[in-house]
């Protein structure tokens, strides 16, 4: 059969007898040879060949309306006659084209009781040419799809019924799943609304969606096949959670996705919100399309992707095996850290022999070593071997990547193996460690999490240490894991256990003048942890409580408003500048790098001041104010022989005594405190009678 790019070639070329000879040709089996059939009709119309067109496209429909019981012949039959009258070309029967025209509509949209009536609205029959009929019909045609009671499917809103057709809004409405009544225009329908046929997945889910949940449940793979085949295509992972929406739940996903993410005719491509997902006939289907993905991948690829895939079937276990250790040999020279990585990977694929030996590989000088291997467990298997070959010096090389592994459970095995190889170096180091966090975040964040639950590791706890602690929160090495860290000073976390049970009353003062001082943890943190030591030590609870003051709403509003601008603008572009300070080199002569360092501090304090007194705000409410005698919250007026004056008793944060506003806290607001009408007051100097008394608002 002639190629679509033969035929352009034939018809350029002015090969009209050839290009008839094709038609001819694709004309004994239409429903498998459409593209080139309607290649051709288009390319004889733009070329002008009017005349031959219009006999090739009766011949056309006269085979294939012998042919039209099959409905995919009868739909092209349809697709195909559109074309040619688009073309300006007619098949011509005795009965003239309006018969020609409803028998082949017919045929496509077999079974729709609605054609007749759409005749009739649009007039079809009074069509006076074949163009003006095509375009009448087309008119029609966009409503056949939906007819009352057809079910369709939208992105978005899976599928639902057809429940109304407006002509006079040219609107369909549809009730789907989660939305009943939804108004759809019918020039949106034609391009959204997809009808699905019997036997669809959403369909069935929308009937009868007990049994299709029952399918998912008990059967995920041969339900998972009914989806792909449905749906005709590769599905994202998304995707495919909407679809089972509605009749599965979050579990029922979770146990659907496990089931057949792992199955042999199942493929996944990709990771996360990305990753598509595809169903294969056969399981020697699937391992060829992996296999040819596999050899089409780079090296690094490759490795991830064997992770990947290792388990599905032993023969695309050891095929895969064997390409990598063909690349290994090509490594062990250049790469030894991948040739290594490959290595143990692949080590233990029966069948596959890695022809060198991962011991030699591992160098005496090892700490650059290590830094190339990327995966946790190539890490260890290195480590381990190490220890075997290089004994006498083992202790030590794990001591030193102890600060440099980023892996938790990694530098679990080195700190047991320090245990048993060093002791006395692994309490070394966990002493560097603690006195010096930078030199190993990860390692101090896995100390942390140990000392969660490992009474000695938390015995080690100190406020300098949870000083650190608290700094760490905002390093740029612990980025990945600051929720985790920030976890740690919830109320039942490592920091409220250690204050609770551990910490001794200096200590627990020490830390939480600590934790004034910084800005990085939230007022809720803050506040369980000083509740944890109050718990704990009642002379803390004591001491705050003394410190209590009153301020107005206005003015807890604005001091909030200055923490926030400290926290959220200040300090991060003051972090900023000092990250470019320090990448200008030398420290010690770096004033610009000193100035931030000075002004952090300094916006630290404040930050860490302005908490503080947050917390020892009490609210003044003007409601609660009794003005029968001079308290916080009322305005005094004042006779004397020199005339009325008026002032205002409130807190330290609003005292302006240039405005008459004082602190109860000054020495003029507590003289006044508790004073009545009537009495006589000493005010600054000069004697005066109190007249009258008011709430100040």
């Amino acid at each position: 059969m002639v190629t679509n790019t033969e035929l352009s070639s034939l018809i350029a070329e002015k090969h009209f007898d050839l290009v008839e000879a094709a038609w001819q040709e694709a004309l004994k089996d239409p429903a498998t040879n459409t593209e080139v059939l309607l290649a051709a009709l288009k390319g004889l119309a733009r070329a002008g060949q009017k005349s031959r067109l219009q006999t090739l496209a009766s011949q056309a429909d006269a085979a294939m309306k012998s042919k039209s019981k099959d409905p995919t012949v009868a739909r092209f039959r349809w697709e195909l006659l559109k074309e040619a009258v688009k073309a300006g070309a007619t098949p011509s029967t005795t009965e003239g084209f309006h018969r020609l025209f409803e028998e082949a509509l017919s045929g496509a949209y077999a079974g729709k009781a609605s054609i007749n009536s759409l005749l009739g609205r649009f007039k079809f029959r009074e069509a006076k040419s074949p163009l003006d009929g095509m375009a009448r019909l087309e008119k029609a045609e966009k409503w056949l799809p939906f007819e009352v009671g057809e079910i369709v499917a939208m992105a978005g809103r899976g599928a639902g019924r057809v429940t109304d057709t407006n002509f006079n809004l040219e609107s369909v409405r549809v009730d789907f799943e989660k939305a009943k009544g939804v108004a759809v225009p019918i020039t949106v329908a034609v391009k959204s609304l997809i009808p699905l046929p019997a036997g669809h997945f959403l369909r069935d889910k929308l009937l009868s969606p007990e049994v299709v949940g029952g399918k998912l449940k008990t059967d995920p793979v041969a339900a998972f096949e009914w989806i792909s085949k449905s749906f005709a295509k590769r599905l994202t992972v998304a995707e495919l959670k909407e679809a089972v929406q509605g009749v599965l739940d979050d579990d029922g996903w979770t146990n659907f996705w496990t089931a057949i993410r792992k199955h042999p005719q199942v493929i996944v491509h990709g990771t996360g919100r990305n990753a598509t997902v595809e169903w294969m006939e056969t399981v020697e289907d699937a391992d060829s399309k992996l296999l040819q993905k596999f050899e089409r991948s780079p090296l690094s690829e490759q490795v991830d992707f064997f992770r990947k895939n290792a388990k599905r079937s032993p023969e695309l276990t050891s095929k895969l095996a064997l390409a990598l250790a063909r690349e290994a040999h090509g490594l062990l020279e250049t790469d030894p850290p991948d040739a290594f990585e490959i290595g143990v990977l692949i080590e233990k694929i029966p069948e596959v022999a890695l022809g060198f030996s991962l011991s030699d590989l591992v160098p005496e000088t090892a700490l650059p070593f290590f830094a190339k291997l990327a995966d946790r467990q190539t890490r260890e298997r290195a480590l381990e071997i190490y220890e075997e070959r290089y004994p006498d010096k083992a202790a030590r090389t794990l001591a030193d990547w102890f600060f440099k592994e980023e892996e938790g459970r990694t530098l679990d095995l080195i700190d047991k193996r320090l245990l048993a190889l060093d002791p006395a170096l692994r309490e070394q180091s966990i002493d560097r460690l603690l006195k010096n966090p930078r030199l190993g975040p990860r390692a101090f964040f896995w100390f942390a999490q140990r000392a969660g639950g490992d009474e000695s590791f938390r015995n080690r706890l100190t406020p300098s240490v949870l000083a650190r602690l608290v700094d760490a929160v905002s390093w740029n090495e612990l980025s990945g894991v600051r929720s985790r860290l920030k976890e740690m000073f919830d109320r039942t976390g490592l920091v409220a256990i250690w204050l609770v049970k551990s910490a001794k009353l200096e200590e627990a003062r020490a830390f939480l003048d600590v934790l004034a001082r910084h800005h990085d943890l939230e007022p809720s943190r803050v506040t369980a942890l000083i509740k944890a030591a109050e718990m704990r030590f009642p002379e803390l609870r004591k001491a705050v409580e003394d410190e209590t003051f009153f301020a107005t709403v206005e003015s807890i509003l604005s001091k909030r408003q200055e923490l926030e601008h400290i926290l959220t603008v200040e300090i991060p572009e003051n972090t900023k500048g000092i990250a470019l300070a320090a990448a200008e080199g030398d420290l010690s002569e770096n004033f610009e790098y000193k100035a931030r360092r000075d002004r952090q501090q300094l916006l630290s304090a404040r930050a860490g001041q302005l908490q503080q007194q947050l917390r020892q705000a009490r609210k003044l409410d003007p409601a609660t104010v009794d003005p029968a005698e001079v308290r916080v919250g009322t305005k005094v007026t004042f006779e004397s022989s020199e005339g009325e004056r008026v002032i205002t008793i409130l807190g330290p944060w609003e005292s302006e005594p240039d405005q008459g506003i004082y602190s109860y806290q000054s020495e003029l607001g507590k003289a006044l405190i508790g004073r009545k009408p009537g009495d006589e007051v000493d005010v600054l100097g000069q004697k005066n009678r109190i007249a009258k008394i008011e709430v100040w608002r």
